[in-house]
């Protein structure tokens, strides 16, 4: 059955289902071949371009070490030519520069810059079966915050690789620890494999490279040695890059050598937090209050900073007296913000840090030696200010307690979540998910906190926790960790204890549907739990028609799963309306109850006579789903001669489609009787032209 199916000759019915879409060809084999290699290569990590150039330009680089440097000589000869190794793995602590040393390995390579992707462990357990095989690509496969070793068949795995890359012309940086690395170490060298420790860069070097590679800051770099700058001797000899960089980039900014402003900036703010802004007594405390209200909201309107503010101080544990004729007594916005170091945008009415590395210091200060305040005071402040004026602005909480964990750590975090999910308010579990959402794609945190949402989502007790899980897979974690936010969608399916977790679970999963990079992905899975042997295949079944529901109306069609998925063109919406057909044919051949289907179907229908889908789709699916199943069956049926504007098309394109069918069956007869009778001839005697006789 070759798809696009034919214009009806039925003007009458209103409908036109010209150009339509085709479903892949689904009788053409070299077609379904290019579609199951698209369909396969959804499960591998998902290439993710870098420029080596602009993230680490070789003018800001320092080298860690001669072995770095060898790796780098190495791989000049190797992936320009046919030699062996075309994987080098760098080992090497977290925070030693090792994103950036595999990024400059790359660059060194003859790979085009276009060509270079970065790979992140989007995956449970690590599977070599999930990394591209792209021709003429320069990967980075970054295992960040990977702490537990390796699986052993993960190395053998990897030397078959490493053979494939060479065929392909491609070539593959892996950085992580020694720790995770481990058996591979214990199982010796692999020729195929060039395996590299290097060294954590000099800290002193790398803050002089960065200055010396910008012409208007090339002449700071001195400060660093002179005796009489305040950033004199600021370094300790094994700080991480990224410290180092920090302190350039602060040098950069600062008036002079002896500016007291950028040296308290690196220093984290230390002199004033406890000497100056919480040094105690009631003098300051309005101030204090709206300093740790901008700690959490910057960057959002000055009126929610200071009413979030007013809630701080009307909190029973503060309960600060307001002053006589209460808010006409209180200045005016820039004059309550000025003290506490934020600034007030007139054209805009936002409020913002002038410093804004003044917010994450303080909030590190108030959670390690303000334990008292934050544990009986702004912990349910943050829940009651998260309902309030602070409502609109969940995403700016979020990222302030994402740097706080930086300081901190995830456990007071997840602390203070689990605080506001027993509170059980959607609005507490949104803020919970946005946060959980943000840390799960942290270089460092991002591992831990991946694993605590897989127990979270099993956790059908707890369903306030599973809905913050799916509210984190539809954020961040589901754009960046896909597989892995899809697998904890489906550990909530499979364990809901309660209908709200179901349904905000398909909302996660209808949020990446529609995702332009996501959907063929997102089919594919959704589609598997469907035809998975051995599942239960209702609650699937009806997964699959949540998430696939046809839109409520022609608004908007960009943000609706099935409205994309019939839409979406070349190979990937191929793919994607192969899928969709495999779904409904498993459905149709495996329903002990066929109406609930069939309904759903008919509304698929329903939906293009509407409007609401495109028609010539529709139209293609339901045809390949009768030839399949067979088109004088019950389902189909049911589905055709319903009326409606679409009936004389579908009939039309069934009829034509069933004589195509017999054209092709006659021809195919006819060639197979002329063999036969060739047969039949004695001594391959050649039939006598009647012509000649």
């Amino acid at each position: 059955m070759s798809l696009p199916i034919p214009t009806p000759a039925h003007p009458a019915s209103g409908q036109s289902v010209t150009g339509n879409v085709a479903l892949g060809s689904i009788n053409t084999a070299g077609r379904d071949n290019n579609i199951t290699n698209y369909l396969t290569g959804l499960r591998h990590l998902r290439p993710r371009p870098v420029d080596p150039h602009k993230l680490m330009p070789a003018n800001r680089f320092v080298s860690p070490g001669d072995s770095f440097d060898n790796a780098a000589q190495a791989i000049r000869l190797h992936f320009g030519g046919m030699a062996n190794a075309h994987i080098v793995v760098l080992l090497a602590a977290e925070e030693h520069g090792r994103r950036s040393a595999g990024l400059r390995l790359l660059a060194a390579t003859n790979v085009p810059t276009d060509r270079v992707f970065e790979l992140l462990p989007d995956w449970d357990e690590p599977d070599v079966a999930c990394l591209p095989e792209e021709r003429g690509a320069g990967y980075l496969l970054n295992l960040r915050s990977v702490t537990r070793p390796l699986p052993e068949a993960f190395y053998g795995d990897l030397v078959t690789y490493a053979s494939t890359l060479r065929k392909a012309g491609s070539c593959m940086v892996i950085i992580t620890t020694k720790a995770a690395w481990s058996q591979a170490r214990a199982g010796g060298p692999q020729a195929e494999i060039l395996v590299r420790e290097i060294e954590r860069p000099n800290p002193t070097a790398v803050a002089r490279r960065y200055l010396d590679s910008d012409e208007g800051t090339r002449d700071r770099s001195g400060w660093i040695d002179n005796k009489e700058s305040l950033f004199h001797g600021l370094l300790p000899p094994d700080c991480a890059p990224g410290e180092a960089v920090r302190l350039a980039s602060i040098i950069a900014k600062a008036k002079s050598m002896r500016d007291s402003d950028a040296l308290d900036e690196y220093q984290g703010w230390e002199s004033h937090l406890s000497t100056d802004w919480f040094a105690g007594g009631s003098k300051g405390v309005e101030t204090r209050a709206v300093r740790i209200a901008g700690a959490f909201l910057n960057k959002v309107p000055a009126e929610v900073v200071l009413n979030s503010a007013d809630l701080l101080l009307a909190a029973p544990e503060i309960n600060f007296p307001k002053p006589e004729g209460g808010l006409l007594a209180r200045p005016d916005a820039p004059k309550r913000l000025g003290p506490a170091g934020m600034s007030f945008d007139t054209a805009t009415g936002t409020a913002s840090l002038i410093h804004e590395s003044q917010g994450p210091a303080i909030l590190r200060y108030l959670w390690t030696k303000h334990r008292q305040l934050t544990e009986e005071v702004l912990t349910q402040w943050l829940q009651d200010i998260s309902q309030g004026p602070a409502k609109k602005h969940l995403d700016a909480i979020a990222s302030a307690l994402t740097q706080l964990a930086e300081t901190v750590g995830v456990t007071p975090i997840f602390e203070l979540a689990e605080g506001w999910l027993r509170d059980a308010g959607k609005q507490h579990q949104g803020l919970v998910g946005d946060l959980m959402s943000e840390l799960a794609v942290h270089p460092v945190l991002g591992s831990q906190v991946r694993a605590e949402l897989a127990t979270w989502a099993k956790g059908k007790t707890r369903p306030e926790r599973q809905c913050a899980v799916a509210r984190a897979c539809s954020g961040p974690f589901g754009k960046t960790y896909s597989s892995q936010a899809l697998t904890r969608v489906r550990y909530i399916l499979d364990s809901s204890g309660a209908e709200e977790s179901r349904k905000e679970a398909v909302s996660a999963v209808r949020a990446l549907a529609v995702d332009d990079d996501l959907a063929p992905l997102v089919t594919d899975t959704v589609v598997t739990w469907i035809t998975n042997e051995g599942k239960s295949s209702g609650t699937d079944r009806q997964v699959f028609f949540d998430v696939f529901s046809v839109p409520p109306s022609a608004d908007q069609l960009e943000n609706e799963p099935l409205a994309v998925a019939l839409t979406k063109p070349a190979e990937a919406g191929e793919a994607i309306r192969r899928r969709l057909f495999e779904a409904w044919q498993h459905v149709i051949q495996n329903s002990a109850d066929p109406v609930p289907a069939q309904q759903v179907l008919l509304s698929w229908r329903v939906g293009a006579e509407a409007g609401r889908l495109p028609s010539g789709p529709v139209v293609d699916l339901i045809i390949a789903l009768g030839g399949a199943t067979g088109i004088g069956g019950p389902f189909i049926k049911a589905v055709v001669k319903a009326k409606g504007p679409l009936k004389d098309a579908l009939i039309d394109a069934i009829l034509t489609d069933f004589v195509q069918d017999v054209e092709v069956e006659d021809e195919s007869f006819a060639a197979a009787s002329g063999a036969d009778l060739a047969e039949q001839r004695p001594n391959d005697q050649a039939e006598t032209d009647p012509a000649t006789q």
